[in-house]
């Protein structure tokens, strides 16, 4: 892939010439048929080869022997656009279109080529046709998608990015990360705090049980459980005066405040244990996996949207090693969570937080958010 740059922190993809070039032989009259092949050959093969100034000399001599061959035109247009010369591609391309070429990939390549002068909404309508006759294009949805944010379409944007999940999960990742969150960071005076306790009411829930039997390294995880073969996990951790452990109190609607935290956020395993059951975390952020343990774990991520839950990555992580994850989930959803599949006790909960104004509730249910501007929030 080919990357075009535009100001600030944009990028428009470009799909590189073998996969948007369109062969076939050019149909040529005349005592010039052997010459205009052998040109468009050579200049088919300079292109392989990404020898682009020489493949735009070999091509305009093959279409100046057969000027009526709409194939030659097209590629012709491909090779400008691949050494930067806009303008003429997009001549190459209409010329293409008159004399009866078109498909979806002239018309995707014609589009990212009114992107890159700055006619925005004619790439609009080019890269929406070249969906139109092939809706499996997922670059096609992704450079829509750079523009409508350089239009300030947000919403637009987002579209695309729901629609990537799915289909492609790098090339969303990389459209949200380009859009502005609806958050502002600003200076804040006169702050306030918000303090509280968390207790529950009514009977704790049951713990839960995984015997030891059903996951493997049974002997080093055995290491921590209730002396009968089972792993017990707390969802609920109610102290003697009926303080609510890891429960997570969150400012919705602040739209402008504090910033995020610059620290990122640690999945810390030691013994088959995560260090925090319960987190925040924000749509898009990286959080660092760190396995102490002498042995693999299979760390899976899932987002929770209603009652269903999808999986969303699902990698190794070595004895004694870390990766990074990225938090990323679809505008609906409600939670992440972070899990082994060999170990499924080993577990975290990010709850996703749309502002940095939220805490978890200590041993005791205590919490306390600091720093919050003047109004009225749930």
């Amino acid at each position: 892939v080919k990357t075009i740059k535009f100001p600030k922190k944009y990028s428009l993809s470009f799909l590189v010439f073998c996969l948007i070039l369109f062969f076939g032989c050019p149909v040529v009259f005349g005592a010039s048929d052997k010459e205009a092949k052998a040109h468009y050959q050579e200049a088919m093969k300079l292109s392989q080869k990404k020898e682009w100034d020489n493949a735009v000399a070999e091509f305009m001599k093959a279409a100046e022997l057969a000027p009526q061959d709409s194939l030659i035109q097209a590629n012709l247009g491909v090779a400008f656009s691949q050494t930067g010369m806009h303008k003429k591609a997009l001549l190459s391309f209409e010329k293409a279109l008159r004399l009866g070429y078109d498909s979806s990939g002239l018309r995707y390549n014609r589009g990212v080529s009114f992107a890159r002068v700055k006619l925005l909404d004619e790439a609009i309508q080019e890269l929406e046709t070249a969906l139109n006759m092939d809706h499996r294009m997922v670059k096609a949805e992704y450079d829509l998608g750079v523009i409508y944010n350089l239009q300030g379409k947000r919403e637009k944007a987002v579209e695309k990015v729901e629609i990537l999940f799915k289909r492609n999960n790098k090339l969303s990742k990389k459209l949200f990360d380009q859009i502005e969150s609806h958050y502002t960071v600003v200076s804040v005076d006169d702050g306030g705090t918000l303090k509280g306790r968390i207790t529950l009411s009514g009977r704790v829930p049951r713990v839960r049980s995984f015997h030891l039997i059903h996951a493997p390294n049974i002997e080093f995880c055995s290491r921590i459980s209730d002396g009968r073969g089972h792993r017990l996990l707390f969802d609920f951790t109610v102290s003697q005066n009926r303080g609510l452990k890891d429960t997570i109190i969150h400012l919705a609607n602040v739209e402008k405040g504090k910033p995020f935290s610059p620290k990122m956020q640690t999945f810390h395993i030691d013994r088959c244990r995560a260090n925090r059951y319960v987190i925040g975390a924000k749509n898009g952020e990286n959080i660092l996996l760190e396995n102490t343990d002498p042995i693999q774990h299979e760390i899976a991520t899932y987002e929770v949207r209603n009652i269903y839950s999808d999986q969303t990555s699902n990698r190794p992580l070595p004895e004694k090693s870390s990766q990074v994850r990225s938090v990323f989930v679809r505008k609906d959803a409600e939670e992440f969570i972070i899990k082994c599949n060999l170990h499924p006790f080993l577990q975290t909960h990010a709850y996703l937080v749309q502002n940095p104004y939220y805490t978890v509730s200590d041993s005791e249910g205590n919490f306390s958010i600091e720093n919050i501007p003047p109004g009225n929030y749930e």
